[in-house]
Formats: structure tokens, C-alpha cells, sequence
């Protein structure tokens, strides 16, 4: 059984029709189309496929389980049944079934990160009954993923999911105790995150302690100020260790983030930017992660038993166009998942606690 759960991020937003985001534009789901920057960034382009798609994701599964790759919490978003949020965004969606009709699927196990910042919130109850039952289909797949026999999902954002909600705790714990009765209709027990940022400790007292079983990260990073040339990854590999600091202390599990990159410049992104990490730089910070994981308290996902199965989730498999890319691409090639595996994929250990992979 392993040690430490490791896990990627999954972004689905790589479609071929047009406008798509190989291209540049003055946002990111925006109308008009403009110039392919494929050329101008050679090193994010994948090598395993360039479009979210069947072929494309069949050989990811099987390249990301053969370097220990884990788990994949792939980004949901909502639109109504008859209306896209943004051009094209019903297309977000498209991976689940890949997922569901691939031979591979059981290579990487993959949970539902329910993606709810704007413009993909939910705030009607006829709105969240349509997400209740597009999850029906997915959860019962055999490598959805679950942990000391419990179902994992996240919501991705715990600050907008209480917003949205006008700030009523009572409304939000119905909301998600509707989540664990819809895997409970299935034969599963549930176990709920949501997305914090690094320095948002998790006091006794916070409402988001009181409504989800566990925190994490998709990405966060210094708030430095924008320039011409790109801050050094080390800065990122601080925030990210500042982050397992703070939130060890929480009062509810926290799985740390891994930060692969943050670097929007093919989009019209004004945030900061920092360097791709060398291989040097890549491995440090896998390392601490681990040591981090082994040592300090409360990080992880939580166990029936009140203990912690060790685990983390990396910023990211496929965010081309931001930066965060832990998919083989040309020049870096498999750099990072060649780490990845050194690190990871043997870690093994014997304990009373079954890690559940279906």
C-alpha cells in the first residue's frame, strides 16, 4: 500500500473546434478567434495529443499510471441543459465520458472537482438538482477513486461555494449533505473538499470547518508585482511549503498542492509569471513534499479512524496555456514525470488502513 497518495490535476479545456485556447484572445472563452501561439511556446505543446479527446486521453492514462500518477480530480463545470456558460464550454464536460468509455481507465483513478467560480456557478436549486444528476453516471465508475473505502469529490472554490449559497451555512450543508445522499444511493460513503489558498488558516471557527471534511489547493502563488521577465520558481516552491506550514495547523485535514508552473504568457494574463522549474529544482520540491507529508500533522485526506492517509494533488497535468504542465511536452519531454516516479511511484508501506483503488 502506498505511503503517499499522489495525484495531478486535470484540465479538460483543450477542445479543437474554434475559438479555443491554442489561441490567443482577449480572454479565456472568448468569441473571437485569434493567432495560434503554439509556435511562439514550443515547450508547452503535448506530445501525447493537442485536444481533449479519446485517443488523447487513452494514452495519457496509460503514460501518467506507468509514472505513478495516482488520481486525476478532473474539473467539472456546469452549464444548463440548453444554454453554454462561454463558447464551447459544454465541451468541458466531454473527458468524463472518454473516461467512462476508456480501456485504460483503470491505470489512473480520478475523482469530480466540482468547478464553481464564475462564471460556472450554481446558486438555484433547479440549477444544483442538474448537477446532482449529471454526477450520477460518473460516480459509479470502477476507478472513480476512494480512499479507506470512502468516494472523494471537491468543490473547487469553499469561499465562492458559501457565497453562492448567501452565506447560510444551513443551505450549504443541505446542499452537500445531497451529495453524500447521492452516493449513498449508490452503495458509497462520500468525503467532501473544497479550495483554499495558501495563507487561509482553518480555524475552529471558520464556517468552511463546519460544512467540508478536508481542504486543498488547485494553485496559488506569491501576489508579486507583474513584469517583463519571469520571477524564479523558487518562489513558487516557497508559497507552496508556506502553505503545508499554515495548514497544518488546521482544524480539518488539508492535502497540499504541488506547483509544476505558473506562467500565462501565451493569454493576455497580466499576473506575475515564474520560470518553469529545472529538473534540479523539480526534484527538491517533490522531495520536501514528501518529507513534509511523512512529518508534519493534519496533511492529507481524513481516515474513518480519525488518522490521515498521506496525499497531495499537483498544479498540473494539462494547464498549457497557465503554465502548469506535468504531460510530457516537446523539449521538456518526460523531465517531470521521470522525478515524479523516482519520488512516488515505490513508495510502499504496510498499515491497518486500506487504500482503495476500484
Amino acid at each position: 500500500m502506498k505511503t503517499i497518495l499522489a495525484g495531478v490535476n486535470y484540465f479538460a479545456g483543450w477542445w479543437e473546434p474554434l475559438p479555443n485556447k491554442w489561441h490567443r484572445h482577449a480572454d479565456s472563452f472568448a468569441i473571437e478567434q485569434g493567432e495560434d501561439w503554439r509556435p511562439d511556446f514550443p515547450e508547452r505543446v503535448p506530445l501525447l495529443g493537442e485536444f481533449n479527446n479519446q485517443e488523447t486521453l487513452n494514452k495519457e492514462l496509460v503514460v501518467a499510471g506507468d509514472y505513478g500518477v495516482d488520481f486525476f480530480p478532473i474539473l467539472w463545470y456546469y452549464n444548463e441543459k440548453d444554454a453554454e456558460r462561454e463558447p464551447h464550454s459544454s465541451l468541458l464536460n466531454n473527458i468524463f465520458d472518454d473516461y467512462l468509455n476508456s480501456p485504460n481507465a483503470d491505470r489512473v483513478n480520478f475523482f469530480i472537482e466540482f468547478c464553481n467560480h464564475p462564471p460556472f456557478d450554481v446558486t438555484e436549486d433547479w440549477q444544483w438538482q442538474e448537477c446532482l444528476d449529471a454526477w450520477k453516471k460518473i460516480i459509479t465508475h470502477p476507478s472513480y477513486l476512494k480512499v479507506g473505502g470512502k468516494a472523494l469529490f471537491k468543490v473547487h472554490g469553499a469561499d465562492y461555494f458559501i457565497q453562492q449559497n448567501n452565506n447560510d451555512i444551513a443551505r450549504c450543508k443541505k446542499q452537500l449533505d445531497s451529495i453524500r445522499e447521492l452516493f449513498r444511493s449508490k452503495g458509497m460513503e462520500v468525503i467532501i473538499g473544497a479550495g483554499v489558498m495558501t495563507e487561509q488558516h482553518i480555524d475552529a471557527d471558520n464556517p468552511i470547518a463546519h460544512v467540508f471534511d478536508f481542504t486543498c489547493t488547485y494553485m496559488d502563488f506569491p501576489n508579486l508585482e507583474p513584469k517583463d521577465t519571469d520571477y524564479p520558481y523558487e518562489l513558487l516552491g516557497e508559497h507552496c511549503r508556506l502553505a503545508r506550514q499554515i495548514h497544518s495547523k488546521d482544524a480539518i485535514p488539508y492535502m497540499p498542492y504541488m506547483p509544476a508552473g505558473w506562467s500565462p504568457r501565451p493569454w493576455p494574463d497580466t499576473r506575475a509569471c515564474f520560470d518553469f522549474p529545472t529538473r534540479e529544482e523539480w526534484r527538491k520540491e517533490l522531495e520536501l513534499m514528501r518529507n513534509d507529508l511523512l512529518t508534519l500533522p493534519n496533511l492529507g485526506l481524513p481516515l474513518a479512524d480519525g488518522s490521515i492517509q498521506a496525499a497531495f494533488n499537483s498544479y498540473a497535468w494539462n494547464e498549457f496555456g497557465e503554465g502548469g504542465i506535468i504531460a510530457p511536452t516537446h523539449i521538456t519531454e518526460y523531465m517531470k514525470l521521470e522525478e515524479w516516479s523516482a519520488i512516488f511511484k515505490a513508495e510502499q508501506v504496510h498499515n491497518e488502513h486500506d487504500l482503495i483503488f476500484n
